[in-house]
């Protein structure tokens, strides 16, 4: 009986012995396949948390942009969170915290801050990979690449020029002539404020806007604008920025913009405008699609109203407005920086294709674009004929690079409406433009 157990035994712990040595080879085995090389671990699934400008009529175009990347990417969860509108603070707050989302929209002026500090991913081999650069038109091409030679956002519009669109009706019943030149312009100003009708419509609590308006006073004289400024050439002083430092103290002293305007955004702003409320409104050309969605033919554009009358003929199409470096970027600190990456830039290319065959986006970025489903608007196709006629651009407030600057001209200007003190503003930008150089 003893001698039976024994052997039972024995035959038991043989048995165990040898599926301790399987198991100790198949560990060999195994330790010798990389991670990437188990079946299913390149399609796991990724969040992505994305910040954009999703709101308005850009809603519809992130989303079929985000439906066409589930064919490409079904991997891929995005989250979007939608950009505050303030002169990008919060974005600058998440990357001061280290919280940046993985995808986001970033500016020239913004990727030159986060580059300096360190919090962009450098895209240049997914834009070799994905062949990104041979799906853009030639005048596109240069807004994929900073000034340092790499890529830190593919661009997901075009260049885009800066507009005050105009209510046709409310010129007509008040018998005012739609200006062609400054001089017109202030007359327009003075009657329309005579009236208790706010001129021109303007979301000054951002700051973009008011810079704009001054920029838009610069090009008749310097085609440059605030962009020559911010690239190290010239200063305050040359006459083109004090004629254009005086045209807009001498439109706040003649009421171009209603008491509130810097309480307004630009959902205030659109609403003033569109009810009859004011008699102009001022922002960059793609707003053109929503501003006729909401007016159809009773709105049009002007590019340059602000140019000198006796020099008007000549410089009517140096625009004010205009392309930079800019697009969809994504953060260095990412958790997963190569599908982000990835995601963001064919992302863009999805998001320009929508833009075009939803919004019919008459400035297009790619070499091969889908119909617009519903044609063109009056306006957009005026844009399309116009913009083939633009001599110069120069750019708008968040895409000037010199970031000392930018702050300067953003705190300054809104003063120079309030208190219309030209000599004061001159001096104090001239000794901010030497600090910013330094």
């Amino acid at each position: 009986m003893f001698k039976a157990t024994g052997k039972k035994m024995m035959l038991l712990m043989l048995a165990a012995c040898m599926v301790m040595l399987t198991a100790c080879g198949g560990g060999k085995d195994n330790a010798g396949e990389s991670p990437a090389s188990s079946s299913g671990s390149e399609n796991q699934p990724v969040k992505l948390k994305f910040y954009a400008q999703y709101s308005g009529e850009n809603i519809p175009v992130y989303d079929a942009a985000k439906e066409a990347m589930k064919k490409v990417m079904p991997e891929v969860e995005v989250e979007f969170e939608v950009a505050a509108q303030d002169d990008e603070q919060k974005i600058k707050t998440y990357a001061a915290a280290g919280t940046l989302p993985d995808i986001f929209f970033a500016s020239s002026g913004l990727i030159e801050v986060f580059r300096t500090s360190d919090n962009l991913m450098q895209l240049d081999q997914i834009v070799k990979d994905n062949n990104i650069e041979e799906m853009l038109n030639p005048t596109s091409k240069a807004m994929l690449w900073n000034k340092d030679g790499h890529s830190y956002a593919v661009p997901n519009v075009g260049q885009w020029a800066a507009i005050v669109y105009y209510n046709k009706e409310l010129f007509e019943s008040n018998n005012v002539k739609v200006p062609e030149n400054y001089t017109e312009f202030l007359a327009a100003v003075k009657t329309f404020s005579s009236k208790d009708i706010t001129p021109l419509a303007l979301f000054a609590k951002e700051k973009w806007p008011i810079v704009q308006l001054y920029d838009m006073a610069v090009v008749s004289s310097e085609p440059g604008g605030l962009k020559k400024l911010d690239g190290g050439e010239g200063t305050f002083s040359d006459e083109a920025y004090i004629k254009g430092a005086n045209k807009v103290a001498e439109l706040s002293e003649a009421g171009i913009l209603s008491k509130n305007a810097f309480n307004m955004t630009w959902d205030d702003a659109m609403a003033q405008f569109t009810s009859g409320k004011s008699a102009m409104i001022l922002n960059g050309a793609w707003v053109m699609n929503d501003i006729y969605k909401a007016m159809g033919d009773k709105v049009d554009i002007l590019y340059t109203p602000l140019v000198d009358a006796e020099t008007a003929e000549t410089t009517k199409w140096n625009i004010s407005g205009g392309g930079f470096n800019q697009g969809f970027a994504v953060s260095k600190n990412s958790k997963n920086p190569e599908v982000a990456a990835k995601y963001a830039a064919l992302f863009s290319i999805e998001f320009a294709k929508s833009r075009v065959e939803l919004l019919g986006d008459p400035n297009p970025i790619l070499n091969e674009n889908p119909e617009p489903k519903n044609g063109l608007s009056p306006i957009q196709q005026k844009y399309a004929a116009d913009s083939a006629n633009f001599k110069t651009m120069t750019s708008f407030a968040w895409g000037l690079e010199n970031a000392k600057f930018k702050t300067a001209i953003e705190d300054n200007t809104p003063l120079l409406l309030l208190n219309k003190k030209v000599d004061a503003f001159i001096e104090q930008m001239n000794k901010s433009l030497e600090a910013a150089r330094k």
